[in-house]
C-alpha cells in the first residue's frame, strides 16, 4: 500500500527465499536427513506431515510431526512481503507573477489552484520547492529586462525551499503552511508590469534541479514551468530556452512539465515540454482555469510518483540484491501477471519494465503503456518478487 497518495497503485515488495543447495525437501513416504516418516511437503502453508519428521513448508505453514524438513534446490521459492519504497519525487515549480497575471483573474484562480493542490492529503510524501518570476525575492536579479537581471544563479534560488509535504493539515504540516504563505502573500502577487523572463527563469530551475540531483542520485527530480504569456525579456529564442530543458533531461534525466495559462504560446509550451521529456505542454482556458489548473498539477504527480521504485540493495535477511533475479508483478482486473523486463525505454514498445543502470540499478520504471494501465486502475497492485530468475522480453 502507498500512504498518503492520491495514486490509488497498491505496491508490495516480495522477498523470495531461493531454495538452498545440498539440502532436500520432505517428501511422502521418504526418508529425510533429520529421521524417517510420512511427512510430506507443502507449497501452499499446508501441514508437513504427522508422522515423522515432518516435510519442508514452502510458504510459512508449520509441520506437526516433529524438526523441520529441508530445502530443494528446485523448489518454489518462499515469499515474504513488504511494502515497495517508491522513488522520492522533488518538484520545483516556477510559477509566473507578470503584470499580465493580473487579467481575467488568472492569478486569483492560479493561486487557489497552487493552494488546493498544496493542501490536498494525497500530496503526501511530494517534496516540492517554489519561486515566483519575475521577481527580486529570496535573491535579486529574476527580474528580465534590459538592465542585467536575466540572472540564472538567480532565478535558482527558491523561495520557499525543498521540503516534504505531509498529510497533516497545516500549521502541522509546517512545509504545508509555507508554501500557502509565499501564494498568498501580497508581496508575492503581479505587479502592475514585468516582462516573462522565461530564459532565465527555466534556465535557473533547471540549475536547481541538476544541481539537486547531482548530490541525490536515484532520487528523481521534475521541473514544472507555469505562465501565461510568450518569452518577454532576456534571450526569448524559444529554441534556446527549450535547450535549457533538454540539457536537464539528456545530463540528469529531469523531465520538465509546461504549463501554458490563457496568453501562452502553445507551441512554445510544446517545444519546452517536448524537449523536457513531457510530449506536450498542459493548456489552461479561464473557462474553469482553477479547477483545470488544479488537475493539471495532479496529473504531473500522478505521472511522476507513480510509475518508478526504488530497488532494495538488501533482502529481508539482509542479503543482497542480485538485479538479475528481480520481477515485477501486476495485479490488475483481478488477474496476475509478471512483467517482462525490457533493456531501456527503447525497448518499451510492448511494455513491461527497465533498469535505470543495468550493472548497478537503483530505480524499476514502468514503460509508458504499462505505467498507463497501472495509473488507470485505482485498485492495482504492484510486486516486486526478489530471489527468482528475472523474466526478460525475447531479443528482437
Amino acid at each position: 500500500m502507498v500512504s498518503g497518495r492520491s495514486v490509488g497503485v497498491r505496491v508490495a515488495l516480495i522477498v523470495a527465499a531461493s531454495c538452498m543447495a545440498l539440502l532436500h525437501c520432505g517428501g511422502g513416504d521418504e526418508s529425510s536427513e533429520f529421521g524417517n516418516g510420512n511427512g510430506g511437503s507443502s507449497a501452499n502453508g499446508g501441514n508437513g506431515g504427522n508422522g515423522g519428521n515432518g516435510g519442508i513448508i514452502i510458504d510459512g505453514g508449520a509441520a506437526n510431526g516433529g524438526g523441520g524438513g529441508v530445502l530443494d534446490p528446485d523448489a518454489a521459492c518462499a515469499v515474504e512481503k513488504d511494502e515497495a519504497t517508491l522513488t522520492p519525487v522533488n518538484m520545483f515549480i516556477m510559477f509566473d507573477r507578470s503584470g499580465s497575471m493580473n487579467q481575467n483573474n488568472k492569478w486569483t484562480n492560479a493561486s487557489a489552484a497552487l493552494v488546493s493542490f498544496f493542501q490536498d492529503p494525497g500530496t503526501a510524501g511530494l517534496r516540492v520547492a517554489l519561486r515566483f518570476f519575475p521577481h527580486d525575492k529570496p535573491v535579486a536579479g529574476c527580474t528580465g529586462g534590459n538592465n542585467g537581471t536575466c540572472s540564472i544563479p538567480s532565478c535558482s534560488q527558491p523561495l520557499v525551499p525543498l521540503a516534504a509535504l505531509t498529510a497533516a493539515p497545516a500549521p502541522g504540516d509546517t512545509h504545508e503552511a509555507a508554501l500557502v504563505s509565499a501564494v498568498n502573500s501580497p508581496a508575492n502577487a503581479p505587479g502592475n508590469g514585468g516582462g516573462t523572463p522565461m530564459y532565465a527563469a527555466l534556465g535557473g530551475a533547471e540549475l536547481w534541479a541538476k544541481t539537486f540531483a547531482t548530490g541525490h542520485p536515484g532520487e528523481k527530480v521534475v521541473v514544472i514551468l507555469v505562465t501565461d504569456g510568450a518569452p518577454n525579456g532576456c534571450d526569448e529564442n524559444i529554441d534556446h530556452i527549450a535547450a535549457l530543458a533538454s540539457d536537464a533531461l539528456s545530463t540528469k534525466q529531469i523531465k520538465t512539465y509546461a504549463v501554458g495559462l490563457q496568453g501562452s504560446n502553445e507551441t512554445d509550451m510544446d517545444t519546452i515540454a517536448q524537449a523536457g521529456g513531457t510530449t506536450k505542454g498542459f493548456f489552461i482556458g479561464n473557462g474553469n482555469a482553477q479547477a483545470d489548473l488544479l488537475a493539471a498539477l495532479k496529473a504531473i504527480q500522478g505521472s511522476t510518483v507513480s510509475c518508478e521504485f526504488v530497488v532494495p540493495k538488501t533482502s529481508q535477511g539482509g542479503q543482497p540484491v542480485d538485479p538479475n533475479k528481480v520481477n515485477v508483478n501486476l495485479t490488475s482486473g483481478g488477474s496476475t501477471q509478471t512483467l517482462n523486463q525490457v533493456k531501456d525505454a527503447n525497448g518499451c514498445a510492448s511494455g513491461g519494465w527497465y533498469y535505470d543502470d543495468a550493472t548497478n540499478p537503483s530505480k524499476i520504471t514502468l514503460c509508458p503503456t504499462t505505467c498507463t494501465s497501472v495509473q488507470a486502475d485505482k485498485a492495482a497492485k504492484i510486486e516486486i518478487l526478489l530471489g527468482c530468475a528475472t523474466i526478460s522480453q525475447p531479443p528482437q
